[in-house]
């Protein structure tokens, strides 16, 4: 059963990363073209006994900026920017795995 459930929790937490890269996708500003086509997502794989996924925007834009960079002041905005939170609104869709996880399982125990 202990394979099982890791095997559960690795699965919810793939659905729940592939979701969060959609909808940053989705929503990242498109003004700044090159930033959408730098979103990656990584597994995670340095950490012993870890699983999951890190999603960031990688590389630099034309004038040496980081793309990461452009994406944490799109979403919280700097003095003359208004912050569009594309970002929090995409990480705050993850509230509640710990239930959906708890629901996979339970499926898989009522099998």
């Amino acid at each position: 059963m202990a394979g099982k459930s890791k095997e559960v929790i690795k699965q919810q937490v793939d659905i729940e990363a592939e979701a969060l890269q959609a909808q940053l996708l989705k929503t990242t500003p498109r003004r700044y073209g090159n930033l959408v086509r730098s979103l990656s997502k990584v597994e995670v794989t340095n950490r012993h006994n870890w699983y999951g996924w890190r999603l960031e925007f990688e590389g630099n834009d034309p004038h040496g900026t980081p793309f990461q960079k452009i994406a944490n002041i799109l979403n919280f905005g700097s003095s003359t920017i208004k912050g569009t939170r594309f970002i929090s609104k995409a990480i705050r869709k993850l509230r509640g795995m710990d239930d959906r996880i708890a629901k996979r399982f339970e499926s898989l125990t009522d099998e």
